[in-house]
């Protein structure tokens, strides 16, 4: 060994300060060397007489991988993985030594508390922090989705009734709690597939099938829920809705339009009955 060359104890020992995973792997999959980080965070075994790289990918994935270890170029990859609560990033840097050796570097990091915090900030920019649901703006990026790939939909508007006699008179606490409950209910009544958002103060969308029957089926099992206020006892659930559907409006601003009109009706309808004294 030269005097230039650093022996692969104290090389392992720099790398594990610095937490990092190095992996060198030849262009047929055959991984060359790994330090201690790369076996804890990758899986490499020391006691197995070969480790392979294509034992992490699925079979029909393996062909691409093979071409990416032999392709001449200097250009990196990554990827971040997702290995029991961890989070795991690999960067691939090509290593081309003519008639030495053709493959790849890895270089491994957890990067956990980095992607868990992007998590948690992707979850406050896409939900409502009182109810938990999904919000308007996340609404906006989801449906134009939709739109471009012309797929059809149902929207239901659903408006929580009689919120601001509830907040007047019985304080934005009890109010909270009602819109609390709304969330709950809208939640429970949807299927899995279905999105449910906060709209906006006590406004709720579902964005859902076109099929009525799937419509009709989330409109009895909200309906269901509902309670009837009284002059005593005011403060409970009773949300009015209504729905549309993508074959119903030339544009996703008319569909909601349509869905508001309804929703607006059949909430007409409940003060004229059943909550006629939230009006008095």
């Amino acid at each position: 060994m030269s005097n230039n060359s650093i022996p692969y104890e104290i090389m392992d020992t720099i790398l594990a300060e610095l937490n990092i995973g190095l992996t060198l792997v030849d262009n047929t999959g055959k991984i060359i060397y790994f330090n201690q980080l790369a076996s804890e965070l990758l899986g490499w075994d020391y006691n197995l007489p070969e480790n392979n790289i294509l034992s992490c990918h699925k079979k029909e994935s393996k062909d691409k991988v093979i071409a990416k270890l032999n392709r001449f170029t200097k250009k990196e990859w990554h990827r971040v993985i997702k290995a029991q609560d961890r989070f795991i990033e690999n960067v691939y840097s090509p290593v081309n030594i003519p008639e030495k050796f053709v493959g790849a570097m890895i270089i491994t990091k957890d990067v956990t508390e980095r992607e868990q915090t992007l998590e948690r900030l992707k979850k406050i920019s896409e939900t409502d922090p009182l109810t938990g649901l999904y919000n308007r703006n996340l609404f906006n990026d989801i449906i134009q989705s939709y739109i471009a790939e012309s797929k059809p939909y149902g929207i239901v508007m659903l408006d929580i009734s009689g919120l601001k006699y509830i907040n007047d008179h019985f304080g934005h606490e009890d109010g909270d709690r009602i819109i609390t409950e709304a969330a709950n209910a809208i939640r429970n009544s949807v299927r899995d597939i279905d999105c449910v958002f906060r709209f906006g103060g006590d406004e709720f969308l579902i964005l859902t099938s076109s099929e009525i029957s799937v419509l009709e089926m989330i409109e009895n099992r909200v309906k269901s829920k509902n309670s009837i206020p009284t002059s005593d006892n005011p403060a409970v659930l009773n949300l009015s809705l209504g729905y549309a559907t993508s074959m119903e409006g030339k544009s996703m601003e008319a569909v909601l339009s349509l869905a508001d009109q309804r929703m607006y009706k059949d909430k007409e309808t409940f003060y004229l009955g059943e909550g006629k004294f939230f009006k008095q």
